[in-house]
């Protein structure tokens, strides 16, 4: 644990699903105090997930086995907001994707936090200008949208408009200090910068899925044989400066006509909801061995965030 820390205090979690879970997981790992409260019974199950997590992270030997125990005894779970954070020198929010609601927790938050406390939102929409249009202190909120793997190495800080220069320096130090990757969005624009990379590229494939140009399967795999060749070495504006510039522009003039620009879902997409075909949690969606292939993807997708892991210290 550093000797001097960039929030000197508990940092204060509201909302302990999925997201929250994996940032007290991180916060903890880093040394963090956690004083989390959910208003469903998320916070109760927090601790047994936080456990399977983090065993799973000792088992691919991302953590010392001894970090389950500490991480535990890290993070507490309250049943009252106020008393939860009036401790905490910042919170992440991490509630349901809902603007509305999130604006007015906002108000119980200000209401248990010291003036001078950091708030932040891990919304991966919603700008923080229009989040803390109600808020006392917007200055101190910004957005901090996580990229997820298993063990979020990256994430996206956003600032509001009123969101101070003080708020995103110490936001990006505190990123730092927990070993995450901070990249900060300097607009503030919906869906921020990973969102609309990957739907861009989501929407395409679902395209070429839709005109019947393609197995939705084969076309999985091509991308992910293709970006696990090259994106891990070249990074794609990389890649333009390989190819050249002008030949990338006389493909582009060519090509880029002929690119989805549909503005809704993609009909096969619309079809599967029809269908119940959900995904992972319906059981069926362009796989139908969802349960069986996360079991086994889950312990390969732990390896590879701990090499990133390693990769961003």
């Amino acid at each position: 644990m550093p000797d001097t820390r960039t929030v000197d205090g508990p940092i204060g979690l509201v909302g302990a699903g999925y997201i929250g879970h994996l940032f007290a997981q991180r916060f903890a790992l880093a040394g963090y105090e956690v004083r989390a409260w959910s208003r469903g019974g998320s916070a109760r199950t927090l601790h047994a997930r936080l456990r399977q997590s983090v065993s799973t992270l000792a088992e691919t030997g991302a953590v010392e086995r001894s970090a389950v125990d500490e991480v535990l005894g890290r993070v507490s779970t309250h049943d009252d907001l106020a008393s939860a954070l009036a401790p905490c020198a910042a919170v992440m929010e991490s509630i349901v994707e809902d603007a509305q609601a999130k604006s007015a927790c906002y108000q119980g938050i200000e209401a248990a936090v010291a003036a001078d406390a950091l708030v932040w939102s891990s919304t991966s929409n919603f700008p923080m200008t229009r989040l803390a249009a109600g808020m006392a202190h917007p200055e101190r909120a910004s957005v901090v949208h996580p990229v997820q793997t298993q063990l979020i190495i990256f994430v996206e800080v956003v600032a509001g408009e009123k969101t101070s220069d003080a708020t995103v320096a110490t936001t990006m130090r505190f990123c730092d200090d927990v070993g995450l990757r901070a990249v900060h969005v300097r607009k503030e624009i919906p869906g921020f910068l990973w969102n609309r990379v990957w739907h861009a590229m989501l929407r395409e494939m679902l395209h070429l899925v839709d005109i019947g140009a393609v197995d939705p399967l084969e076309l999985d795999s091509l991308v992910q044989t293709t970006l696990r060749a090259f994106v891990p070495v070249f990074g794609p504006l990389q890649m333009t400066d390989l190819i050249g510039h002008d030949t990338l522009r006389d493909i582009s003039n060519a090509l880029y006509p002929e690119l989805a620009t549909n503005r809704t879902a993609s009909r096969t997409i619309e079809r599967h909801v029809a269908d119940g075909r959900l995904g992972v949690k319906s059981g069926r969606g362009f796989y139908d061995d969802n349960d069986q292939r996360v079991a086994e993807l889950t312990g390969r997708l732990y390896r590879i965030a701990r090499q990133l892991d390693n990769d961003s210290a």
